[in-house]
């Protein structure tokens, strides 16, 4: 059974790597592989007292179980648009440090054979502070890494 990991962020240019994931699945044979559709959430604490969702942030476990609720519901809908036909789970995963970390947890821990993901295309300053998930994936990863660059999503975008 070949693992195929892919990752959202719940962008359009994430939804590009779909396609891609769906081929090498069309490659190996649904019978023998399975795709795993991932959302890290990036949990980043406000400094306020209120949350957009009305948890006070003394409530951290409020705030992250509304956060998985919702991308859980969302990866759902996502899973159906796209994958419908596919060996297809979805997961919404919490790490215990950054999103990059995440996706690597996650591989390590299921034996994935295939991570495939998209950039954003940021450059300059932007790369520079907010940096490259799809960078230190691919520097990390256990696995092979796929990365469909963002221009190409721009480019089939009517």
């Amino acid at each position: 059974m070949k693992h195929i990991l892919v990752t959202t962020d719940f962008s359009e240019e994430a939804e590009t790597a779909f396609d891609y994931a769906k081929e090498q699945v069309e490659l190996i044979g649904k019978e023998k592989s399975k795709i795993t559709l991932l959302k890290v959430i990036d949990i980043v604490i406000p400094t306020n007292n209120e949350f957009d969702y009305g948890v006070d942030i003394s409530d951290k476990m409020g705030i992250i179980e509304k956060l998985q609720e919702q991308a859980s519901k969302r990866i759902k809908e996502i899973a159906e648009k796209h994958f419908t036909g596919f060996p297809i789970e979805t997961l919404v995963y919490s790490p215990s440090k950054d999103v990059h970390q995440g996706i690597i947890e996650f591989a390590e821990a299921h034996k994935v054979d295939l991570i495939v993901l998209s950039t954003h295309g940021r450059t300059g300053a932007g790369h520079f502070f907010l940096g490259s998930i799809a960078e230190r994936v691919i520097r990390q990863s256990p696995c092979p890494v796929m990365v469909i660059p963002a221009k190409i999503a721009k480019k089939e975008t009517p």
